[in-house]
């Protein structure tokens, strides 16, 4: 009797490790937490790319409407220096204060007497922004005028995507620009 009951344990073991292996309820849950990392990091990139996508054209919109203003002449007759940068970024900011805090925009705005001679230099060194060389110059009626804006977005996946230029801090520099001639709003 003792060898039945251990042939009987032995089959009884058999059918149970059967049913388990037959068993497939858990199978799904361990294919989710193998593809999980990669489907989810696919969705942040999905969504990173575009909210990125979307404060570029928030900039070029405020650029747009910040060239209007210098190009005829309401920034030039703000007043001072400091009246015409304000009056430039309130333009700007009324564009993308929705989606981009307009005290991190950074902006070069300078003025040439043709367009042969706008050359603008590049504030991005050995792989950071350097925002020291920026100017602020609205320009006088009939000039030359190039506006750049610039923002350094946190870019959560930028470090494992090269689709987006990045900066060696891991920010992604975000900027837009116009070149136009200023209209005689005064005497040229």
């Amino acid at each position: 009797m003792a060898e039945m009951s251990e042939t009987s344990r032995s089959r009884k073991d058999r059918r149970v490790f059967r049913g388990f292996a037959r068993n497939r309820s858990g199978a799904s849950a361990v294919e989710f937490a193998m593809i999980a990392p990669l489907f989810f990091g696919f969705l942040l990139a999905m969504l990173e790319t575009g909210t990125l996508f979307l404060r570029k054209t928030a900039i070029e919109a405020g650029v747009e409407e910040a060239k209007r203003l210098t190009m005829t002449g309401q920034v030039a007759g703000a007043g001072n220096g400091a009246a015409q940068l304000a009056a430039f970024q309130a333009g700007f900011c009324g564009q993308v204060g929705w989606i981009i805090p307009c005290e991190q925009v950074k902006f070069d705005v300078r003025a040439f007497s043709t367009f042969g001679v706008a050359a603008m230099p590049n504030p991005v060194k050995n792989g950071a922004f350097d925002p020291g060389g920026l100017q602020f110059n609205p320009g006088k009626p009939c000039q030359i005028v190039v506006i750049r804006a610039y923002y350094e977005a946190q870019g959560l996946t930028a470090m494992i995507r090269n689709d987006v230029a990045s900066l060696n801090n891991g920010r992604v520099l975000l900027g837009g620009s116009a070149a136009f001639k200023n209209e005689p709003f005064g005497a040229c």
